[in-house]
């Protein structure tokens, strides 16, 4: 048996540079395709992170909230509550400034609201009612509602568009919260109801706007309003000035005149 004396040219031998070049192009496109393919594919699922991020925060920047809209808060609707109270007392304690301090509690303790500083800056002239007198609506209250607005209220571009029900609906159950414990949101009534506490105030529109938003926005349950939340503020009795010693005893009685004497009166009667 003889062998064959014919030589394979891919097992023998050299192979010539146009097959060498073809197979590493065909390498490199197969790596480029796959790299390519791995790219799109990474884009893609950090797009979809994107979006579960934004679903998790519950709002973009240009996006409202709309009647329906739920948003996941793992159970910590107490916990964002108790914070807005806080942080809006201590806010108001600290820097002064109702309406702002309502707005950045509700900002800093509700995870969906954005910081927007802005916003914040639009709040700078709306404490003390914006009135020298205070006869306008407080700041605290203000406050909660440029919050309210700005997650689910109407918005623009070259026009106008969607519903202020929603704000509205919201925004009243605060007031409603105000006219329980202040009888009114007027600056000067809830001064006087709250003895010029503002930083309770403060605390407490923070938290009571924060409530409805949760509310209206996740699976949060406010608890049961007590009594004492309902009721209005009793009103000082108006104290009367002290009365004076001469003001305790009784008037002096005018003396009564006796009637005159007529002239027959006076002479002595004659002697028989």
């Amino acid at each position: 048996m003889t062998a064959s004396n014919e030589k394979s040219p891919r097992l023998s031998g050299k192979a010539s540079r146009r097959e060498v070049l073809g197979l590493t192009g065909a390498g490199v496109v197969l790596a480029l395709g796959g790299s390519l393919c791995l790219s799109a594919e990474c884009k893609n699922k950090e797009k979809e992170k994107g979006k579960d991020k934004k679903k998790e925060k519950g709002k973009d920047k240009n996006e409202m909230l709309q009647p329906g809209d739920k948003i996941d808060i793992g159970g910590k609707g107490k916990e964002i509550v108790e914070k807005a109270y806080r942080l809006g007392f201590d806010y108001e304690k600290k820097y002064g400034g109702c309406a702002q301090c309502t707005l950045a509690a509700l900002q800093d303790a509700i995870p969906f609201v954005e910081v927007d500083k802005d916003l914040f800056r639009g709040a700078g002239c709306l404490d003390g009612g914006a009135t020298p007198k205070g006869i306008q609506n407080c700041g605290g209250f203000t406050g909660s509602g440029m919050v309210i607005g700005y997650l689910c209220g109407r918005t623009r571009d070259e026009k106008f568009y969607g519903s202020t029900k929603p704000s509205h609906r919201i925004i009243r159950k605060v007031y409603k919260r105000f006219e329980e414990h202040y009888g009114s949101v007027l600056c000067k009534d809830v001064r006087k109801g709250a003895k010029s506490n503002c930083p309770e105030v403060v605390g407490r529109a923070a938290k009571w706007t924060a409530e409805a938003i949760l509310a209206e926005f996740t699976d949060y349950e406010p608890p049961p309003e007590t009594p004492d939340d309902k009721k209005p503020p009793k009103k000082p009795a108006d104290k009367k000035p002290p009365k004076k010693l001469d003001d305790k005893k009784p008037p002096a009685k005018p003396a009564q005149k006796k009637p005159a004497k007529a002239a027959d009166d006076k002479k002595t009667p004659d002697k028989t």
